[in-house]
């Protein structure tokens, strides 16, 4: 029955997400705020799901992406903040190194301050602000 219902809760997911998308757009380019508003929507969702993948996928990110050291799925921290403290401590697979190098080549804006991951560790007291301030 598990089984089934996670099937059937992504797509609902998605859904969901394109309607809501679609009326934003609608309400936003009404009020001709629409570049502004989505931008701002669309990085705090970004950041949601990021946290989200993290905690809901543990066991599949350490699996394929790590040789140990710390692991994948505190709640509060993204996928970003993961790699990077697995690169400083140099326990990420070939996989998982690949992946956050990726990461680092498409936010060129962190290029020369050391890659994206790396600027994207997360402090514990930055983790439990995050949780504090979505309770």
């Amino acid at each position: 029955m598990g089984f089934i219902l996670s099937i059937i809760a992504l797509p609902l997911f998605l859904l969901i997400y394109i309607m809501d998308e679609i009326t934003i757009m609608f309400i936003n380019v009404k009020n001709r705020k629409w570049f502004k508003v989505t931008s701002e929507r669309k990085f705090k969702k970004s950041f949601k799901l990021d946290v989200l993948a993290n905690w809901l996928f543990p066991g599949f990110l350490n699996a394929v992406f790590s040789k140990g050291g710390y692991q994948f799925g505190k709640f509060g921290e993204t996928l970003s903040s993961v790699f990077g403290k697995k690169r400083a401590e140099n326990s990420l697979g070939w996989f998982g190194y690949s992946i956050s190098i990726l990461i680092d080549c498409v936010d060129f804006s962190k290029w020369r301050k050391g890659g994206h991951c790396f600027n994207a560790i997360m402090a514990d007291e930055e983790i439990e602000g995050f949780l504090a301030k979505y309770k």
